[in-house]
């Protein structure tokens, strides 16, 4: 692993601390609230195979912009299928809707297991950009 994948992750790795998982409400029939849940290591875990792609949106524009740094605070809402069905970009210091644009598009395309109980899963998450040394 190199060191650029090396200290990307160890990012990922300090956001997930700082994001939140767990258990969302859904209305069901007869008025019945489906709640879905994902243990932080699967989310982790997913994040951490698709890596790469997230750090590609960034490395495109750090060509352009040696200095650039920040945090892209995404929240996503995962289906009862494991699909990523919404993405809200909550905050973003980097101050690129290019790279936020495609953290978006990105996350739209990951497919994680299918959540306990059946419901949907919304997760905050800090993805954090910086240069490698």
């Amino acid at each position: 692993m190199g060191m650029k994948s090396l200290a990307f992750l160890l990012s990922v790795a300090a956001a997930l601390g700082c994001g939140t998982s767990g258990t969302s409400e859904q209305p069901a029939t007869g008025g019945r609230a489906l709640r879905g849940s994902l243990d932080k290591k699967v989310i982790k875990e997913v994040i951490r195979e698709h890596h790469k792609e997230v750090r590609a949106c960034y490395e495109v524009e750090l060509v352009r912009q040696p200095e650039l740094a920040g945090r892209v605070l995404s929240q996503f809402t995962i289906s009862g299928a494991g699909d990523v069905v919404a993405v809200v970009l909550r905050d973003s210091t980097l101050g690129n809707p290019t790279i936020e644009e495609c953290v978006r598009r990105r996350l739209l395309s990951w497919k994680f297991p299918k959540p306990l109980g059946g419901g949907n899963v919304d997760v905050v998450y800090a993805f954090n950009f910086f240069p490698s040394p």
